[in-house]
């Protein structure tokens, strides 16, 4: 009997070290998963600002590209222009022409 009760007693103890091993092990991943809950709590504040601060960057830049649209001049825009000066000019130089042969007419 005494060998059954020292068996037993080592059973005992071997079960509560290893009872005291697994506890410690549990205990340091609940600590890693804390630090991990913490990191990803951490990450999603990062990213929901980068998220905001691009959000406001892409309204700005929205509203510059509105303004130049609006503000731009077209190829068809400029060509139109181009001939209206070219149009103005050569009314110009078609008045000028004439009030100088009319004087250079009226000094002969």
């Amino acid at each position: 009997m005494p060998s059954v009760a020292l068996s037993l007693e080592t059973l005992r103890r071997l079960v509560e070290v290893g009872f005291a091993q697994v506890n410690g092990q549990i205990a340091l991943v609940r600590q890693e998963l804390e630090q991990v809950n913490a990191q990803h709590a951490s990450l999603a504040q990062r990213v929901e600002q980068d998220r905001m601060t691009a959000d406001v960057r892409h309204a700005a830049l929205e509203t510059r590209l509105d303004a130049l649209e609006r503000e731009a001049v077209t190829r068809s825009q400029l060509a139109d222009r181009t001939r209206q000066i070219i149009a103005v000019v050569t009314v110009l130089l078609l008045v000028a022409g004439t009030v100088i042969s009319l004087i250079s007419l009226t000094r002969n």
